[in-house]
């Protein structure tokens, strides 16, 4: 009888450390499929959607029981829409920027359309009120007032008081 030796040894617990990866690796997916199918309920909790259960919600259906054909039709329609939605867009910033070069009175934004410009940020927004308020002219005060240590006073009320009616 031939003795092992540690080569061999090694290359075994390789291996059944390999196979039984394998079928833990089986078993986990097994159990996963197992679980998606336990968790696919939908629940509708008011106007709400959720694939938790809530108070006074219901189970809803939400298989989608289509065949390929009306997949792929509702997909071909997607499709359809979505170009002609960015054909309509180009033919209407072609419009605003033929307006803008017009200079026509009713163009007052058109300016701000033509372009493909991303919306500003918060900070942005932020920025741009600072610089404007930096630049604006200083607004008048609306009431004067006299320091203590000159002896003048602050001016006096103009409000009017309440007449009395004569009985």
């Amino acid at each position: 009888m031939r003795r092992r030796t540690t080569k061999n040894k090694k290359t075994e617990e390789a291996a059944t450390k390999t196979a039984t990866n394998r079928v833990m690796a089986v078993f986990a997916i097994a159990l996963s499929a197992a679980a998606m199918g336990a968790s696919a309920q939908t629940w509708r909790c008011g106007n709400t959607y959720s694939d938790q259960p809530c108070e006074g919600g219901r189970t809803v259906k939400v298989d989608d029981r289509r065949n390929e054909a009306d997949r792929k039709a509702a997909e071909d329609a997607a499709r359809r829409n979505e170009r002609s939605a960015d054909r309509l867009a180009r033919s209407r910033q072609s419009l605003e920027r033929e307006a803008l070069s017009q200079g026509s009175a009713t163009t007052f934004d058109a300016g701000r359309f033509t372009t493909n410009a991303q919306p500003l940020t918060p900070a942005e927004k932020a920025a741009q009120a600072r610089q404007r308020k930096h630049t604006a002219a200083p607004r008048p005060t609306s009431a004067r007032f006299n320091s203590p240590s000159t002896g003048d006073t602050a001016p006096k009320e103009t409000s009017k008081k309440k007449k009395k009616k004569k009985e």
